[in-house]
C-alpha cells in the first residue's frame, strides 16, 4: 500500500516540517546562545550592581535570561503540537486505516 512505507511515515511526522514557530524558535535559542557570546556587549566595569562590575552581573543575567528562552521555545514548540494534534486526531487503539 501507498504510505506504508516507513519512509513515507517519517514524511508526514511533524517534528520534521519547517513551519514558522520552529524558525522562531531556532532564533530565540541562537540568540540565548550567541548574544552572551559578544564581547564587546560586555566589555565594561560600568554600571556596578551591588558592587558588582558590569561584566559579571550581565553574564549571570544571561544565566536566566537563557533559562526564559528555552522555557519560552518549550512552551512555543509544544502550543504547536498540540494545535498539530488537534487538527489531525490519531485513529482509536482499536481501528486501522483503510479498513
Amino acid at each position: 500500500m501507498v504510505g506504508d512505507s516507513p519512509t513515507a511515515a517519517s514524511d508526514e511526522d511533524p517534528r520534521w516540517r519547517f513551519t514558522p514557530t520552529k524558525y522562531l524558535v531556532a532564533a530565540i535559542l541562537t540568540a540565548a546562545i550567541i548574544v552572551p557570546l559578544l564581547v564587546f556587549s560586555y566589555d565594561q566595569i560600568e554600571p556596578r550592581l551591588f558592587g558588582f562590575p558590569f561584566f559579571y552581573w550581565y553574564q549571570l543575567a544571561w544565566v536566566f535570561l537563557a533559562a526564559g528562552c528555552c522555557a519560552v521555545s518549550y512552551a512555543l514548540l509544544q502550543r504547536e503540537r498540540r494545535a498539530y494534534e488537534r487538527a489531525h486526531p490519531r485513529p482509536a487503539a482499536g481501528q486501522e486505516r483503510g479498513r
